[in-house]
């Protein structure tokens, strides 16, 4: 159980449930010293494996105290309560999750979408330069902020890249949700995490534009082998750019060598072109959001600033447990 009287004595007056898991659960609470709202995500080390405990959490709650960038929650507070409890106060994103936005509103126009995807160049390019990878890139683990803002969240697959000789050392964690994971990670082959969070960027670019996914996840095997294939079907309806298209092409691109960069993207034809887009009718509407239609923020409020390992179909495996963080 959650203790309410020891989060009010840490100054957060308990609100609501937003949202529970395998390992906790998420509440809403008033700080009393940020005048705000919060979400605060409740891990019980109890229901951990100890596994878990030991490699993924203390590498989240070491990751996510360093962070500090306009596209990615904001980590507030962290404290524990006796050793049973991890208390991470987290700001609170009113519109909900990206998932959620599109499965209510459908395909997204695709300056809106631009407008989202270029913050998650920019929040993911920021982790990379600082040698970090999130490794469960999707559209559950981004929330939107009041002014329709994206937020990267849930970095409890996350990683700090390490180097032998000058050359990254890959990962051999197979973890994430395998309709977003690339196709080297699926083959359990040794990866670039930064290359295989591109792949999975890609999966949400196509899901905003599109309100559906590149790749039936539900054959793994069949999906490899279509991804192989280079082959990605685009629907008559919602109709998208031809630049739109080029662009999911170069990143959903299952050969690692020539899949394209964040810089790269940045530069495409479409970002450049829908990044001219201002002040127009489109832009106006995309910016402003969801709206009055919304229903109350603590039920549009996602789940998913929940722990890692929830709706994941890649389990973490152990290979590199023992190996140099």
């Amino acid at each position: 159980m959650m203790n309410k009287s020891f989060m009010e004595s840490r100054g957060y007056t308990f609100k609501s449930n937003l949202g529970e898991g395998m390992f906790g659960k998420v509440v809403s609470a008033y700080s009393t010293r940020l005048r705000s709202r919060v979400a605060i995500k409740v891990i019980d080390k109890k229901k951990v494996t100890s596994s878990y405990l030991e490699k993924f959490l203390c590498r989240e709650m070491e990751i996510i105290r360093s962070l500090n960038h306009p596209n990615i929650v904001k980590t507030l507070d962290i404290f524990e309560w006796h050793t049973s409890k991890v208390y991470v106060v987290m700001e609170f994103c009113v519109k909900g999750d990206l998932l959620k936005h599109i499965n209510v509103r459908g395909a997204l126009s695709e300056y809106s979408g631009y407008r989202l995807f270029a913050q998650l160049c920019n929040a993911v390019q920021y982790l990379h330069n600082g040698d970090l990878a999130h490794r469960d890139l999707k559209c559950e683990n981004m929330l939107l902020d009041v002014h329709f803002n994206l937020k990267v969240c849930d970095f409890g697959f996350s990683k700090r890249l390490t180097y032998a000789e000058g050359r990254m050392v890959l990962s051999e964690t197979f973890c994430g949700t395998s309709s977003y994971a690339a196709p080297e990670i699926l083959r359990s082959l040794p990866y670039n995490p930064k290359v295989s969070d591109v792949w999975s960027m890609g999966v949400v670019l196509y899901m905003m534009l599109l309100a559906s996914m590149p790749y039936d996840a539900t054959n793994v095997r069949r999906m490899l082998r279509i991804q192989s294939q280079h082959n990605i079907n685009f629907p008559e309806k919602p109709s998208i750019s031809s630049e739109a298209k080029d662009l999911i092409q170069s990143i959903l691109h299952p050969v690692v060598e020539q899949r394209i960069t964040i810089s790269n993207i940045l530069q495409s034809t479409w970002m450049l072109r829908e990044g001219t887009i201002e002040d127009s009718d489109e832009a106006t509407t995309s910016n402003a959001g969801s709206g009055q239609e919304e229903p109350p923020e603590e039920e549009n409020f996602s789940k998913n600033y929940s722990e890692p390992g929830r709706d994941h179909h890649l389990l973490p495996q152990d290979t590199d447990a023992n190996k140099p963080k």
